[in-house]
Order: structure tokens, then sequence, then C-alpha cells
């Protein structure tokens, strides 16, 4: 059976710095987030200049340790600075590296972007950044139009096929809990309907098709394995639509966790796989393993090895962990 390793990572605030002593290209930051081939981002990275060695280094040395064959990233500024993440940093501590990036420019108003690193060629990569709550059919939520973008950032759909078995995956990055979970869930709902929305349009029959949803969904349903129905993810969850991949595997209800909130001493996964039924048959007990070694000292409940150079808020590789699923097509 076709198999295929997947990580999932908000690399948090992966940005650049424009080294602008340093070129004469003319409105360089404009012209940077319109690159849309790899091959000219390899040219252009010299405007890159890093806004923390430290940081950016445990986040390469984080995501290494997954050995992922594709690498599904949140927070990412644009394809040069993946492309320069990539080049400078990552193929130090993962030497074969990854022959594709993929991004798309989003929605969002700090240029954080979701994008891909792959060692897979895939067959159709789709942006949903443009689509708004009129071409998806759904009601906006108050104070926004039905023209304006329904996806926050985006929903970037990877299209592959892995020995004859296709896998469509949806990169998403929903609306944080800023200004209160409570207040802020109907936006995350609203995503979550579009993309079940956007899967509903592509497969004659969804719970048959191998897809699944990832991301950091800036949600939990559960914590230390008391569930929790607060949350903005029903359409996904409420009537089986789709499984998440965390809450099926052996981990105990302690140990699933992908983010530490400081603010009040919180430990929570806001970064999921949600499997298709198809998915989940083939995956009755995910293999799914948490890099938790980039992580500040201040996420105390984590006695494990870290990186050197982690310190007790910064450097750190992210305030996000790397989850990484095993899974058979």
């Amino acid at each position: 059976m076709p198999r295929i390793r997947l990580t999932s990572f908000n690399c948090e605030n992966l940005m650049m710095r424009f080294a602008f002593g340093e070129t004469n290209i003319p409105q360089l930051k404009q012209k940077l987030t319109l690159v849309s081939d790899s091959q000219a981002a390899d040219l252009v990275d010299e405007a890159f200049d890093v806004l923390s060695e430290d940081d950016r280094t445990l986040t390469a040395q984080t995501l290494a340790v997954s050995k992922a064959d594709v690498c599904l990233l949140q927070e990412v500024e644009n394809l040069v600075t993946l492309t320069a993440f990539h080049n400078r940093y990552l193929r130090r501590w993962s030497r074969s590296g990854y022959e594709h990036r993929i991004l798309r420019e989003g929605n969002d108003g700090r240029g954080i972007d979701v994008a891909a690193l792959s060692r897979l060629h895939p067959v159709r990569i789709t942006s949903h950044a443009h689509l708004t709550f009129e071409g998806i059919g759904l009601t906006p939520p108050a104070g926004q139009s039905r023209h304006d973008p329904v996806f926050r950032r985006d929903c970037l759909r990877l299209d592959y096929e892995i020995e004859a078995a296709p896998l469509s995956i949806f990169v998403c990055h929903f609306k944080s809990m800023h200004g209160g979970r409570y207040e802020t869930r109907t936006i995350r709902q609203t995503e979550a309907l579009a993309v079940r929305r956007l899967i509903e349009r592509s497969f004659d029959d969804p719970a048959t098709a191998n897809w699944l949803v990832c991301g950091d969904l800036n949600d939990f349903l559960e914590q230390d394995g008391r569930a929790d129905s607060g949350h903005g993810l029903g359409p996904f969850v409420d009537d089986g639509f789709a499984r998440d991949a965390l809450m099926m595997s052996g981990l105990g209800d302690m140990d699933r966790w992908t983010h530490h909130y400081s603010g009040d001493n919180t430990y929570s996964a806001l970064d999921h796989f949600l499997l298709s039924p198809a998915l989940a048959e083939k995956n009755v007990r995910p293999d799914m393993t948490i890099t938790r070694c980039g992580l500040p000292w201040k996420a105390e409940r984590y006695e494990g090895f870290r990186l050197p150079g982690i310190a007790w808020s910064n450097p750190k590789a992210s305030d996000h962990c790397p989850l990484s699923l095993e899974l058979s097509l």
C-alpha cells in the first residue's frame, strides 16, 4: 500500500528583512511578493536578510527532525523567504532538501501565507485566496461583505498521485483566537464550512475519497483528554465528515498537544490533520509524532531533549510543534 509522510508546522513569523543597502532593485518588497516561480525565487533570495539567525536555525533543525516527504507550513511571508529559508538553513540539516517549494500569496494583511516544501511533484496546485463568500454560497459573518474573501489567509490545495493512489491536501491557517475564542469562533466555523464545501464540490462521494485538511486551525477539540465543544471546527467533525488523526492516534491524553499558551499556561492541539472517512479507515491508529525539541523552556510540561540554544522564551523554533503523520493510502 502506498505511504507518505507529512508534517504540518506553523513556523511563527518566517519573514524577511530587506537588505535595502545591498541591492539596487527598485520597489523590491512589492516585486518579491509577485514571484511565483521557485527558480526565480532562487535568483533574488540575496535580498533576504534574516530577522533572527538563532530562531531560523532552530526552526530548520526542528523541521528537519520530521523527515517528511511533504512539509505543510504556515506563517511564511512569500516564496523568496521560503526559498531562502530552505537553501540557507533547512538544507544544512536536511541533506536531500526539497525540490518543490510552493506558495501562493494569500489575504493576510501582515503577508503571512500557507506554503509547502515537497519532495514529490504535485500534479495540481490550487489557491482559493480569491474565493468570496458569494462564490462559495455562504453568509458572511457580521461586518463582512459577500464579496470579501472567505479565507483569512488561503486554503491551498495540493493534489498528488502516489503509486497511482490519489491524495488531495487542503492546507489552511484559520483565524486566530485573538480577541477571544468565543468572539472569533464564527469566523473559524465559516472557514471550516467553506473548506467542506470545496471538498464536497471536488468529489462525487467525499467519504470514499483520499483527502485531508491540515494546518494551524487555531482551535482545539479537547484539552488534556477532556472534550471541549466550544470550538469552531464543527463543520468537519460534528457529523463524521472528517476524523481528527491526533485523537485517533495512540498518544495519551496529556500528550496530545502542539501549542503552549503561556497566558493561562494551557496546552492544546491547534494543529490538525483531519482525515476523510476513507483515509481514517485505512489508518485506524495513525502513526503520529509531535516534535517538541524546539519549544522554549517556558513550556514546562515538556521535559525531553531541547536543541542547544533554546531559551526560556526566545530564541526558539516556534510557539507551535511540528505535527507529523505517516499515512497509508
